[in-house]
């Protein structure tokens, strides 16, 4: 097992922790107020690294604590009322109908295109290719 303490002084340039070291780090993590940044410098490793690492041992993510009120960007919305099932089923009813009627509008449009150009002989549509 490594010194852990002198590990912060080398340089590492293969992943060559053994599994005590890494098990040594991630209980650092989980159990000082040290940041992610900070081990990751101190130990000389990526931030990725370290995730699957927890991952592989099992361990969770620490809980982070939720942003206080001061915190939040001004323009960031609180939100008050949790988003329900019957919520998301109207918003896609809604998003449905709108979605119907914009290809009613669009098959109406081309439709009016067509009848243009075969019976009037206007060119509406814009030619491909070089400028007309």
């Amino acid at each position: 097992m490594i010194n852990l303490r002198n590990a912060s002084y080398r340089k590492r340039t293969q992943n060559n922790y053994s599994d005590e070291d890494k098990i040594a780090i991630l209980q650092e993590y989980l159990t000082t107020d040290i940041s992610m940044r900070q081990l990751c410098r101190k130990y000389h490793v990526n931030h990725s690294s370290v995730s699957r690492w927890m991952r592989i041992f099992g361990i969770g993510m620490p809980a982070q604590s939720p942003p206080q009120l001061n915190d939040m960007p001004k323009n960031q919305k609180t939100q008050e009322n949790p988003v329900t099932k019957e919520i998301l089923e109207a918003r896609l009813r809604k998003l449905q109908s709108e979605l119907n009627r914009e290809r009613l509008k669009n098959l109406a449009l081309t439709t009016m295109i067509e009848v243009a150009e075969e019976e009037l002989h206007i060119d509406i549509r814009k030619k491909a290719g070089a400028k007309q």
